[in-house]
């Protein structure tokens, strides 16, 4: 039975020499590759766009589908760009500051009223108001006399 989780050191490995070996200009992208730096020691300032065909029409169809790819890229960047405006634009207009305002002087509110029913409540134990009045203050129906 193997024990281990892998059987040599993947970081370890020469990359740049293994890409030379095989005449690569560079790595394509992978997600094995992602979390690793691989330095060419002689990198040449050669770009893969700007190799091209030696067939015409090939050459042609890949200018072509680059023209395609970039008029595309470009245009998901602008509505990307746009709906991020957009974003911005409904996040300026919807004020934050006025609703914890309105919250706040809500809570004030309640806490007023608790309170004058708390006053309300002390002066009818007291017997300086009677329980109608105490109602009446209250805001309740007085059904019950």
């Amino acid at each position: 039975e193997h024990h281990l989780a892998y059987t040599m050191m993947f970081r370890q490995l020469p990359f740049a020499e293994i890409a030379q070996g095989y005449a690569l200009l560079f790595f394509p992208k992978m997600p094995d590759l992602k979390h690793i730096n691989i330095d060419f020691k002689n990198p040449l300032k050669i770009k893969a766009r700007d190799i091209k065909y030696k067939d015409k029409n090939r050459e042609k169809q890949r200018i072509k589908n680059a023209q395609i790819r970039r008029e595309k890229n470009e245009a998901e960047k602008k509505a990307r760009e746009e709906q991020e405006a957009e974003r911005r634009k409904k996040k300026r207009k919807q004020k934050p500051k006025r609703r914890r305002k309105r919250v706040h002087q809500e809570i004030k509110e309640e806490w007023e009223d608790l309170q004058r029913e708390a006053n309300l409540m002390k002066k009818l134990k007291k017997g300086k108001m009677s329980k109608k009045d105490f109602l009446k203050a209250v805001g309740e129906a007085s059904d019950e006399d």
